[in-house]
């Protein structure tokens, strides 16, 4: 790096270097690397078992030790505090930003926006089931021809001014457990989030259906938990009995999706009935699981280490361009 560094990515690194190496060459790949600063959050810098000639190839990057017990959300939180610049982007270990992402983000970041959101492509091409996945909890920001203003961007992947998330001060742990939360009390605050359509990720979501029902029940599981810790018992009874509206409307959305990016073969439509149904019926185990500690480990330790979930001959997480 020759430039001064403007804005800091945030990688929770909990297994070691070879599960996020695809996402390290994709930031380096950046078209504005030379201002970005990149910090790998670990639990101990040898549980990475980074390559030999590692800190000589790239001696600015920044490794940060939590402590063996350190969750993803924890993980990150630490890398926010850590980081030297004004805006963050904390970023998934099976999401990696095209060429010019980070630098449109970064534009709209110093217009004075809140947060930014980029815009998604599946990374997975092949499994029709992993695409319909990506439709459910991606599909907001896929396929849309112009970016704009919007009331959420995505809770993961998506960059925000430090000072905003600093301003959480203890609370910051529990907001990065599922972010979707945080922005809707930061936009009941005043704040606002800018939807970047030119900004573009890949995202790979499980390619089989054990892996995909893992991972949209302990997130359901996770964002329930998140929802419900202050409501009253009238709430949670009224929350249980309109999940089924919820499941109605995520669906609607997705399938909405489905048309806007020209169809993913029908095979993928019909996914999403039951995909919804598990993600919505996961939230609903959340609001009466009364663990929410047990609901937070839950999520850290489905959203880290994807590979292990995506065929990796047929639709790896790889570097794509």
């Amino acid at each position: 790096m020759t430039g001064t560094p403007a804005f800091t990515v945030v990688m929770a690194a909990l297994d070691d270097y070879a599960i996020i190496e695809q996402v390290h060459l994709c930031l380096e790949a950046q078209s504005i690397r030379d201002r970005l600063e990149v910090l790998f959050v670990c639990r101990d810098r040898a549980q990475l078992q980074l390559p030999e000639d590692f800190d000589k190839n790239y001696p600015d990057i920044r490794i940060v030790e939590g402590g063996p017990g350190v969750l993803l959300n924890e993980a990150r939180a630490l890398g926010v505090r850590q980081a030297s610049t004004p805006y963050v982007l904390i970023l998934e270990d099976h999401c990696l930003p095209h060429e010019h992402c980070l630098e449109h983000m970064l534009s709209r970041l110093e217009e004075g926006w809140s947060a930014v959101g980029p815009a998604f492509v599946s990374g997975n091409t092949v499994s029709r089931l992993a695409i319909a996945a990506n439709l459910l909890t991606y599909g907001e920001w896929m396929g849309c021809r112009e970016g704009g203003e919007r009331r959420f961007v995505s809770g993961y992947n998506s960059a925000f001014r430090k000072d905003v998330l600093i301003s959480r001060d203890e609370r910051l742990d529990e907001d990065l457990v599922t972010p979707s939360t945080l922005q809707s009390q930061l936009y009941d605050q005043g704040h606002r989030f800018f939807f970047e359509a030119r900004a573009v990720m890949s995202h790979w979501e499980s390619s089989g259906y054990r892996g995909v029902t893992k991972i949209l029940l302990k997130n359901g599981r996770g964002l329930g938990a998140l929802r419900s810790r202050r409501w009253s018992l009238a709430h949670k009874l009224l929350a249980s009995l309109l999940n089924p509206v919820l499941a109605g409307y995520r669906f609607l959305r997705a399938a909405r999706t489905w048309w806007r990016v020209g169809g993913s073969g029908l095979r993928a439509l019909l996914h999403l009935l039951p995909l919804t149904t598990l993600w919505t019926f996961g939230e609903l185990l959340g609001y009466w699981s009364g663990d929410f500690s047990g609901a937070v480990e839950g999520v850290s330790d489905i959203e880290r280490n994807r590979q292990r979930f995506v065929d990796a001959r047929s639709e790896p997480i790889r570097k794509p361009y």
